[in-house]
């Protein structure tokens, strides 16, 4: 069956193409009764609008792209949740896309938003994402585009920015291991090149330099998957022996992490304690439950969404916005002291 078009639903109803066009519509120039019979008429063939075509004759799509380095099962079915819940009150509609982490699919993604004349773009970096010129074509398009979470440090303040301070909630977290007696800490960071992990390794650092306490070189892990820590962690694990603690930067650390300890029969808190940024839900699926700072999804997604259509709508200045975070205390962190 060939795809019904306006003209077949004309042609049947023996209306103009534009009748049902306006009637599809809601136009206030078209009866009610008319509108009823092109709909059921529509609904009965399943008429479906040709998105192309509709992009081609408005100036505004009401298009929300969201590009993401990847959907797993921690953080990002949160963070779309909390979009999704902005633009439901909204007239703008989310289409996702995903980058692999690969700078060349990011690119391609930024094409695509031109070529759908999306109205704004929420992106989380990829991790190849060093540089970030390839954002410049949507300024040039008069596309709005706001930063979230995985942001790149050196050209942030071209673009509004939602995240955590990523460098106070580390030392929160490492504090708190440090207050609680331990001392030889391995701190584990995702990709260096991104400034989530350049943030968080610094607030790690800070906060053996407040207490004064030495920070191996080999107790800085940084990674670009979480899968590499199942080479890396068992060789520090047999060869550092007096470690008392981990802390992870993010969930998915966390898991691989924790599966790790398992694997090596050590036990969570009594042989070491774990600390982590979480997103709050993966913690409670473990035993024992993780302490966390936690930083929700859920909250930057809303933030970032409302930012945005702030933005186009209201003319707001692009800013910076920081999330709070809040320290859950639960049981897998040992007192020492």
């Amino acid at each position: 069956m060939k795809k019904v078009t306006i003209k077949d639903l004309a042609k049947a109803l023996n209306v103009s193409t534009s009748t049902v066009s306006r009637a599809l519509a809601d136009h206030q120039d078209i009866s009610q009764s008319t509108k009823k019979k092109v709909k059921l008429l529509a609904d009965e063939l399943n008429y479906t609008i040709n998105m192309h075509a509709k992009l081609f004759r408005n100036q505004n799509s009401g298009l929300i792209a969201l590009v993401l380095p990847e959907i797993n099962m921690f953080f990002t079915p949160r963070l779309i949740e909390g979009i999704n819940k902005t633009l439901n009150n909204s007239k703008y509609t989310l289409i996702t896309f995903v980058s692999k982490d690969l700078l060349e699919k990011e690119k391609e993604i930024i094409k695509q938003c031109l070529a759908w004349n999306v109205e704004g773009v929420l992106i989380s970096l990829s991790k190849e994402s060093t540089n970030i010129d390839h954002l410049a074509k949507l300024t040039q398009a008069n596309i709005e585009c706001v930063l979230l979470d995985k942001t790149n440090s050196e050209k942030d303040n071209q673009y509004a920015t939602v995240g955590i301070n990523g460098a106070s909630t580390s030392y929160d977290a490492t504090m708190h291991l440090i207050q609680n007696g331990h001392k030889n800490i391995i701190g584990i960071f995702g990709n260096p090149a991104l400034s989530i992990t350049q943030n968080r390794l610094q607030g790690f650092k800070n906060a053996f330099n407040e207490k004064k306490i030495t920070l191996p070189t080999e107790n800085i892990v940084l990674v670009e998957k979480s899968k590499d820590l199942d080479f890396i962690l068992p060789h520090i694990l047999r060869h550092n022996k007096n470690v008392t603690a981990i802390f992870t930067m993010s969930d998915e650390l966390l898991a691989a992490t924790h599966h790790n300890l398992r694997a090596a029969d050590k036990r969570v808190p009594e042989d070491i304690s774990i600390m982590a940024i979480s997103d709050g839900v993966y913690p409670y699926l473990l035993h024992p439950k993780i302490s966390h700072i936690k930083h929700s999804g859920y909250r930057l997604g809303r933030k970032s969404s409302t930012l945005l259509i702030k933005i186009l709508e209201d003319k707001k200045e692009r800013c910076h916005e920081v999330i709070k975070t809040k320290t859950i205390i639960l049981d897998s962190v040992r007192d020492l002291t």
